[in-house]
């Protein structure tokens, strides 16, 4: 049996445990409040982006193709001159764990997208160090990590949403990439967050409402040249986006995971009091057992 020692500092130890997991849960409380703002803020921008885009679709499509390859616009929208063969992956995780099954759910999605695509060249852009260090140690032939993102969160700016449009836009233009497809926690609610796996590129524009059936904007000095300037400027957007909803559904995670275990910490540290209590009742018991044993054989 433990002693009364043993159990006062398995408490001592316990409640220190649940002051630093209190302490957690407040500060992803308090940040997510701003991190919503900034979510909320950029939704509405690259929404307006994709619509706007989708309106120049069919026009920029309808105009001549170059005589060798596709121009912009028929890589981003059908890309006929990809190696299907070669696809890139975006994953964004969070940076750090305590935040219940965030991290697992999305890198068991990604190790069965790598499963249901392993005839094919794999391009990995890893947002996040949980992602980048299960990655980094797996040996896989068919998987190359192009590009990695680690300590940004909590604190994502729109520079690293322009470095990741950067990159995977170059690496799927360069390297001739058939498709890119991103997975990553989306912000339903600050109890719940839904994982997301779904083609980023070439862009997907079924989801979008309110769609005119043709444009009669004047352009200039071309739709194609304002096309190639507003391209890269709607990938980097929507990057922003994600990565904002990605870290507000990062927080929620964490703080929802710190206040379960604060609360298990408690019902723990409670559980040990009784087990104290017990123990020092036996052992007041036994003294008392003792005395009277003794008092009876002198007497006797």
């Amino acid at each position: 049996m433990e002693s009364l020692r043993d159990i006062r500092q398995n408490i001592k130890a316990i409640k220190s445990t649940q002051q630093i997991m209190q302490t957690m849960k407040m500060i992803s409380n308090a940040r997510i409040r701003k991190a919503q703002d900034a979510m909320t803020a950029a939704r509405p921008f690259a929404k307006k982006m994709l619509e706007m885009v989708d309106d120049l679709k069919q026009d920029i499509l309808s105009m001549p193709q170059p005589e060798e390859g596709e121009n912009l616009a028929g890589r981003v929208f059908v890309n006929r001159t990809g190696d299907p063969s070669k696809i890139g992956l975006l994953l964004i995780t969070g940076d750090k764990g305590l935040a219940g099954s965030f991290n697992a759910v999305i890198l068991r999605a990604a190790l069965q997208f790598l499963r249901d695509h392993k005839d094919k060249q794999i391009t990995l852009f890893a947002v996040g160090k949980k992602g980048r260090d299960f990655f980094a140690r797996l040996t896989m032939p068919n998987l190359h990590i192009a590009y990695e993102s680690v300590g940004i969160f909590p604190k994502v700016s729109y520079a690293h949403a322009e470095l990741l449009g950067e990159a995977v836009m170059k690496a799927f233009l360069k390297d001739k990439l058939g498709s890119v497809t991103l997975i990553y926690n989306d912000f339903k609610s600050l109890a719940s967050q839904n994982l997301v796996e779904q083609k980023l590129l070439p862009f997907d524009f079924e989801n979008i409402k309110n769609k005119r059936e043709e444009s009669d904007f004047v352009f200039e000095p071309g739709i194609k040249e304002i096309f190639d300037i507003l391209v890269p400027r709607l990938f980097k957007a929507n990057m922003y986006r994600i990565l904002l909803e990605s870290q507000a559904a990062n927080l929620a995670a964490t703080m929802n995971a710190m206040d379960a275990a604060s609360k298990n910490a408690g019902e723990l540290v409670n559980a040990l009091g009784v087990k104290l209590n017990k123990v020092r009742q036996a052992g007041i018991t036994n003294e008392i057992l003792d005395i009277v044993n003794g008092a009876n054989a002198l007497n006797g």
